[in-house]
């Protein structure tokens, strides 16, 4: 049976003061179920593994990467310069709002989760808001188990399963990363949606879109856009390698919602920390052959013989083949999410916007050319053709090279090791208020260790 939003744990977490979550935030890895093999602080926990209990979880999906309204862009960024031309403001993909900022409102990153019965993803992507605030009300928070329980996908049994050792694992986190009891968040980025987008941005520009250069080899090559110079399209003066599409969104947008999570460990009294993943391939599902599913992502061969993840089958997929029949298709998918029948800019589409009205502004939204369109295609198509896959360098599917672990903190070790302030009242206070059915003993050491 699903929780209820009715108990004192999620009330006392939700409202936990913002400043005391990041000012008190630490790394806390000790969990029940551990064990420091040597060295000075060499200790077992007398605790059994405790997993988190469904509420604890959603909580942290939804902090996450939860859907939280709108955005305000629509209103408060300018579609039109002083010369009634565009600004290129037509670049923004969603107007939902998430726990997470994200460039030009792609939201490429999704969640993905795993305890000792089941690995799941969170589908936020295409969830529409239905209110400029979700959250404006008491009454309003049981929709954080409402979006978990609606957009969680069981994508496997058990836990995302990867040998205990070097070079899999950094060495000082095999005694305690992935361990039974513990949930496991990876955030994943679609990186082919923001790229497109990319394109369409800076190859829009009034006074003339950027050409885009091929990096890797060397010179002034162009990708595949000669003929929109000649156009007029693009102007020679900007110039934009492979490189600088995108630049940063595989690290920014996971790390936002690394950050989400870490604070709500905090804020709930739970332990934690964000830390160097299991090797990225490995958690991805590239050694599945032998053995070592990972996620169980798709993976496909560039022209040089590397492989790469394109995503999870009818799951999570890349804007590129071969879930596309080429990468014109993928294009034309892109835009149609902005101007097809029911795209975001679309007067008869269903999608809620937050201003007044919403036909007005719609009207006034620039359209994407042609010629545009065409020269992102030509891009794209030259991308794939010399190198066998869409983006370059990145992968289509990123996972950044760390996780977030979330676990019941045994608070006997830090009593034993530790100073006085190694964990708050949060923590202490953990057992009372989130698992009242737990063996009195076990919440009566935490409530005793209050003193320390």
């Amino acid at each position: 049976m699903a929780p209820e939003f009715n108990h004192p744990g999620m009330d006392a977490a939700w409202d936990y003061g913002l400043f005391d979550a990041i000012l008190n935030r630490k790394s806390r890895r000790f969990a029940f179920g551990a064990e420091i093999p040597g060295g000075p602080t060499k200790y077992k926990s007398e605790k059994p593994p405790m997993p988190l209990d469904e509420a604890e979880e959603a909580m942290l999906v939804q902090l996450g990467t939860g859907l939280t309204g709108m955005n305000l862009s629509p209103g408060d960024l300018p579609w039109l310069d002083e010369r009634d031309r565009s600004t290129s403001g037509n670049t923004m993909l969603q107007f939902q709002s998430r726990t997470y900022a994200s460039p030009c409102g792609c939201h490429g990153t999704e969640l993905f989760y795993w305890n000792d019965e089941g690995t799941y993803i969170v589908k936020m992507k295409d969830c529409l808001a239905g209110s400029v605030n979700e959250f404006e009300t008491a009454d309003d928070r049981k929709k954080a188990l409402d979006f978990f329980h609606m957009n969680r996908v069981k994508i496997a049994d058990g836990r995302v399963d990867i040998p205990r050792q070097y070079p899999f694992f950094l060495t000082f986190n095999l005694w305690d990363s992935n361990i039974a009891g513990s949930t496991m968040f990876q955030p994943v980025l679609n990186a082919t949606w923001q790229t497109i987008n990319s394109l369409l941005l800076v190859c829009g520009w009034a006074d003339g879109g950027a050409v885009i250069m091929d990096d890797f080899k060397g010179g002034d090559t162009i990708a595949g856009c000669e003929r929109w110079i000649g156009e007029g399209l693009l102007n020679p003066g900007y110039r934009i390698g492979f490189m600088g599409l995108g630049a940063g969104a595989s690290e920014v947008e996971p790390g936002f919602v690394a950050q989400n999570l870490q604070l709500g460990l905090q804020a709930m009294g739970l332990g934690g920390w964000v830390h160097a993943s299991a090797a990225p391939p490995a958690v991805m599902g590239a050694y599945a052959a032998g053995g070592i599913k990972g996620l169980g992502f798709r993976y496909e061969s560039d022209n040089a013989g590397r492989s790469f993840p394109v995503g999870i089958d009818g799951i999570f997929e890349g804007y590129c083949p071969p879930y596309f029949k080429n990468m014109d298709a993928a294009v034309d998918a892109v835009v149609e999410t902005k101007f097809g029948k029911d795209g975001l800019y679309s007067k008869d589409s269903g999608t809620p916007l937050p201003v007044l009205d919403k036909n007005e502004f719609i009207a006034a939204v620039p359209r994407y050319s042609d010629k545009l369109v065409q020269c992102v295609k030509d891009i794209c198509n030259y991308i794939y053709d010399t190198y066998g896959r869409f983006p370059m360098p990145n992968d289509p599917m990123i996972a950044p090279g760390y996780w977030v672990q979330a676990h019941h903190l045994d608070l006997d070790f830090y009593d034993r090791f530790m100073k006085a302030g190694a964990y708050s009242d949060t923590h202490a206070n953990h057992m009372r208020l989130w698992h009242s059915d737990v063996p009195a003993e076990v919440a009566e050491k935490e409530l005793a260790s209050t003193a320390v």
